[in-house]
């Protein structure tokens, strides 16, 4: 009896786990390997989907869902409360003070921000975290995107720190949650801390003026740029500066449509999801540069595979402006032999918006 009650148990377990490995276009639940995160109800999303993924780019990564922008209020208190136990402090976006500077040395130390030290690099330690030595940071390179800069605040943790802190967790294999708690401190203090293996990669996703593009930046240059898909109205994808934190090669999305239409679409390549269920990836149109997706930034599959060589785990990504049709030119969308079979996560296009000719053909730059 106890035996089929245990196996009950665990095929109970695993349909549960099975349920919360569950994504959509626009909506993302949480993962881990080893255990399972609660997601707060103010980022939990509103209706649980389910799919398939394969070819995750690192199988044992754990994360929960991350939605926190830079347009959270700053604040001197931490996010998650200190683990009493531990003499590490534990905190994440808004924090300000004195122990935030002492990660932001450290971690620019390592190569995790756009940022260096002016001379010698200080000794962070545990003893010296509430009160560090006083340094001047410089930037790395040149042509630093405004948007970018304006996220650099030595004493703040803004979405900058928190990106710097998600390749981190992924570096050092710790559960994915953008939080500066014990484990990251450990990770970064350890005499063996593993450096940045990246080059610093930033994108931006611009939806004004027509058409929409992504843009990546790179070591000072902007080395690559496409047009792409935002979200439609209802859907659309929130402006604000986020970090990738989850990546798939592959994935089947399933979902529901703003109509309550059901869709299925399978084997969605290079998905780097940045904000909730929120993730920047290929996609099928007939044309691009406007809103059609359901929150995510769509991009012609070529592009997409292109993008996925060059953003990494915590690669940051701003969102910004709205789109405005060009009021000269007016088109009707219509399906075409390159359009998905099915009308799905992304799949329904919006044949009300005004579209730039240029949106008619994929442009893609590359600068070396």
């Amino acid at each position: 009896m106890n035996d089929v009650r245990f196996s009950r148990l665990t095929v109970v377990g695993v349909s549960l786990g099975l349920a919360i490995l569950s994504t959509g276009c626009g909506v993302l639940y949480l993962k881990s390997r080893l255990s399972l995160f609660p997601v707060p109800q103010s980022l939990a999303p509103k209706v649980l989907q389910s799919s398939d993924h394969t070819n995750p780019t690192q199988s044992t990564v754990k994360t929960v869902s991350l939605q926190q922008s830079t347009s959270q209020s700053s604040n001197s208190h931490p996010q998650n409360s200190v683990t009493p136990s531990s003499p590490y402090p534990s905190f994440g976006l808004g924090t300000t003070g004195s122990e935030v500077l002492a990660l932001n040395e450290r971690l620019a130390e390592l190569g995790y921000l756009p940022v260096t030290i002016e001379g010698s690099a200080p000794d962070i330690t545990l003893n010296n975290i509430q009160n560090p030595p006083q340094v001047t940071f410089v930037w790395k390179y040149g042509n630093i995107p405004s948007t970018l800069q304006n996220l650099w605040q030595p004493d703040t943790y803004t979405a900058l720190t928190r990106a710097a802190v998600i390749a981190v967790e992924h570096v050092n294999n710790l559960t994915i949650d953008g939080i500066a708690g014990p484990a990251v401190w450990q990770a970064i203090l350890s005499p063996n801390a593993v450096a940045d293996p990246h080059r610093f990669t930033y994108v931006l996703v611009s939806k004004n003026p027509a058409p929409e593009t992504l843009r990546i930046w790179k070591d000072g240059e902007w080395i690559y740029q496409s047009v792409c898909n935002t979200g439609i109205p209802g859907a659309s994808t929130p402006d604000g500066t986020y970090a990738i934190y989850l990546r798939f090669q592959s994935q089947t999305m399933r979902g529901e449509n703003p109509n309550g239409s059901k869709y299925v679409d399978p084997g969605i390549p290079d998905v780097n999801y940045f904000h909730g269920s929120d993730a920047i990836h290929g996609f099928i149109r007939a044309s691009y540069g406007f809103p059609q997706s359901l929150g995510c930034v769509e991009l012609p599959y070529a592009h997409a595979a292109q993008v996925w060589t060059l953003v990494h785990y915590g690669t940051l990504v701003t969102i910004r402006g709205h789109y405005v049709a060009p009021s000269s030119v007016s088109i009707t969308t219509t399906s075409s032999s390159t359009s998905p079979s099915n009308q799905g996560s992304e799949g329904n296009t919006d044949t009300s918006h005004s579209q730039p000719s240029t949106a008619q053909s994929v442009y893609v730059q590359n600068v070396n």
